[in-house]
C-alpha cells in the first residue's frame, strides 16, 4: 500500500477518540476495521504507518492519537466542601487540584467536592469522600446532583415532582427522620457526580 488517504488517517484518528472517550480505553483493529468498514489488513498498515510518521503510538494494543494522550493526567479543582444533610455551603477554594480517575475520559467541564455528613452514605458517599463533579446545569430524575438553594448547597438525589410542580431532594440513607426528604419550588444545579474517589 504505498498511497495512504489523508482523509481515511483522520478518519481512523477520529473513531480512535470517539471510542476512548465513550468506553475509556481504545479500540481493538478488529474494531476499527468494523468501524469504518475497511479490511483488517488495511487498518493495520494505516496505524504502523502512521505510528511510523509520529501521527499516533502504538503500544500492544492501546493506540495514542493527540486527543487520547492529553486525557492522560487530567486533574480537576476541589472547588469547596459540599454537606450530605441540611443544606449548607463552605467557602469554595480553588487552590488545590486532584487528578481524574484513571481511565476516565469523559468530555466537559469537571469540580471536586469534599462531602460533609453521612446522608448520601448508601450512595458509597462518605464523609470526607471527594466527589467527581460534571458542571452542567439540568440533571435526569434520579441523578445525584450538587444543588443551590438559596446560596447553600448541598448533595443529593434529584427527584423532580411535575405533578406538584416541585422538586424533591432525597438522601441515600435509611434513616429517614434523620434525612428527611428536602422539598423545593426551584433549585440551582451546579452539576451531576459522575464519580467518588475515597480511602482504602
Amino acid at each position: 500500500m504505498r498511497y495512504l488517504s489523508r482523509e481515511t488517517m483522520n478518519a481512523v484518528i477520529a473513531f480512535v477518540d470517539r471510542y476512548h472517550e465513550e468506553n475509556g480505553y481504545t479500540p481493538t483493529i478488529s474494531e476499527i476495521a468494523s468501524g469504518l468498514s475497511l479490511a483488517v489488513g488495511t487498518v493495520h498498515k494505516y496505524l504502523h504507518r502512521m505510528a511510523e510518521s509520529g501521527m499516533i503510538e502504538l503500544n500492544g494494543r492501546h493506540i495514542e492519537t493527540p486527543t487520547v494522550a492529553s486525557r492522560r493526567g487530567r486533574s480537576a479543582p476541589v472547588a469547596g466542601e459540599i454537606a450530605c444533610g441540611a443544606p449548607v455551603w463552605v467557602n469554595e477554594t480553588r487552590d488545590e487540584s486532584v487528578p481524574l480517575p484513571v481511565g476516565f475520559s469523559g468530555s466537559g467541564e469537571y469540580f471536586w467536592l469534599r462531602a460533609r455528613g453521612r446522608s448520601m452514605e448508601n450512595a458509597g458517599i462518605d464523609d470526607g469522600n471527594l466527589v467527581l463533579i460534571r458542571r452542567q446545569p439540568t440533571a435526569e430524575p434520579g441523578e445525584t446532583v450538587a444543588a443551590l438553594i438559596e446560596n447553600e448547597a448541598t448533595l443529593k438525589i434529584f427527584l423532580p415532582d411535575p405533578k406538584r410542580r416541585k422538586i424533591v431532594l432525597r438522601a441515600a440513607n435509611d434513616d429517614k427522620k434523620a434525612y428527611p426528604d428536602q422539598i423545593y419550588d426551584a433549585i440551582l444545579i451546579r452539576g451531576v457526580a459522575v464519580s467518588v474517589l475515597k480511602p482504602l
